[in-house]
């Protein structure tokens, strides 16, 4: 390989890093700093939303092709299922409080 040939290798492997950036955000991370994934109990003392999932393989959603839920990680974090492709309908189950699972009194 030439010293062209690899410079211009470099070259493009380190625009490849640099046009990334950093990372994307695991989806518990996301979900904790998101504003309309929060539950707030009061000034500054929010909480991540648990949803159930159910994903269908039509528009209709009449086959039912998968259903899944969130679970509290220990605190302030969510832990989310993988889900297939498909028409997915979301459903806030409960609140992940530093006190445990919190079922709002307004839902």
């Amino acid at each position: 390989m030439s010293v062209k040939a690899l410079g211009v290798a470099m070259a493009a492997l380190t625009m490849n890093v640099v046009a990334a950036g950093a990372a994307p955000m695991p989806p518990a991370v996301a979900a904790a700093q998101s504003g309309e994934d929060q539950y707030c109990l009061g000034f500054d003392n929010c909480w991540p939303i648990a949803y159930s999932y159910e994903v269908y393989s039509d528009s209709s959603m009449t086959t039912l092709i998968h259903a899944a839920s969130d679970s509290c990680n220990g605190g302030p974090f969510v832990t989310s299922p993988w889900l297939p492709a498909g028409y997915v309908v979301k459903t806030r189950m409960y609140v992940c409080a530093g006190f445990g699972p919190y079922l709002p009194p307004d839902w």
